[in-house]
């Protein structure tokens, strides 16, 4: 199995295994990760336009997995 690397750190520490949720048919349609992304985009709790605050996780890499929701606390966007 191939690892690839975070593009938004790039550093080789942070490694994502998309491939798996892509097998395992575990991510959201392409029209579902846009509007999830562009939720996230325009979020208070964006850090450095790429990670959430509440998850600590890349907001792209949390909208595409089917089984994530959104983590802000006092209301979930999406």
């Amino acid at each position: 199995m191939k690892q690839r690397y975070c593009k938004s750190c790039q550093v080789p520490e942070v490694q994502i295994d998309i491939d798996f949720y892509i097998e395992h048919d575990r991510v959201v349609s392409d029209e579902l990760y846009e509007k999830r992304v562009a939720i996230c985009m325009e979020c208070s709790a964006l850090l450095n336009n790429k990670t959430c605050r509440f998850s600590g996780e890349l907001v792209t890499y949390r909208a595409m997995i089917k089984e994530k929701g959104c983590p802000f606390p006092t209301t979930r966007k999406w």
